[in-house]
């Protein structure tokens, strides 16, 4: 299950810490401060935990921010919460976690101009790595979720319009759903925009708008190659 699986990782990140000498140290192969902007390494990548222990948007709350706020860093990603975009740009990301699979995100930049530039990432693994078996070395999260898949694709203003138009079709409020317990995926979509920061998360089944965005970004623009099996 789903919730296994943040609670498997909850443990993990834990017992780093605790040998560490309770420290946060910064990960090797993972944004440190400066890299991409100056907020991109603090872990504010969705917003504030409230008295509930949930997240505004957001299915698993601490649990979920942790594990979803690791892998963006890992892929080198900002954070669209806490920072503002540069040059009036506007700024949309699907970070689609697949439980079974590669975990993809697909970071749209839009120009005043109308132009665009998408920005696709993933990583190696999806879950968590089994332990090793008898005599052979355990593998670090550092090379399990390493990143695989580094894309920068340029967008002309019909891209960037039609992408534009697929994401205005989503909806956003009262859209965050959980379609089940067991293991699937998540299709979180964000979006900065004028200064103004949205969060969709769809779990264990995308809305059709959030999927035609999506995979728009994904397959049609950021010219990847997925089996059918793999896109849930």
């Amino acid at each position: 299950m789903r919730h296994n699986r943040f609670s498997a990782l909850i443990a993990v990140l834990s017992v780093v810490i605790f040998m560490c000498g309770c420290r946060k140290e910064p990960l090797p192969n993972v944004l440190e401060e400066g890299e991409v902007n100056s907020c991109s390494s603090r872990g504010d990548f969705f917003p504030p935990v409230d008295l509930e222990q949930t997240i505004s948007g957001l299915n698993f709350g601490i649990q979920q921010e942790v594990w979803e706020s690791d892998f963006l860093r890992r892929m080198r990603e900002p954070s669209l919460f806490a920072c503002a975009p540069t040059n009036g740009d506007a700024v949309y990301r699907l970070l689609w976690d697949r439980s079974l699979s590669e975990p993809i995100s697909a970071r749209l930049v839009v120009r005043p101009d109308g132009t665009g530039t998408l920005f696709v990432r993933m990583l190696a693994h999806a879950g968590i790595p089994m332990p090793p078996r008898k005599g052979q070395k355990p593998i670090s999260l550092d090379e399990w979720y390493k990143l695989i898949l580094d894309r920068e694709v340029p967008l002309d203003r019909e891209q960037v319009s039609q992408a534009l138009m697929l994401f205005q079709r989503i909806r956003f409020k009262d859209e965050s759903n959980d379609r089940g317990g067991l293991d699937g995926s998540d299709w979180i979509i964000e979006a900065k925009v004028n200064g103004r920061y949205r969060l969709v998360d769809f779990r264990n089944g995308h809305s059709p708008a959030a999927r035609d965005f999506g995979a728009y970004l994904v397959l049609d623009l950021g010219g990847m190659k997925l089996p059918q099996k793999a896109i849930y």
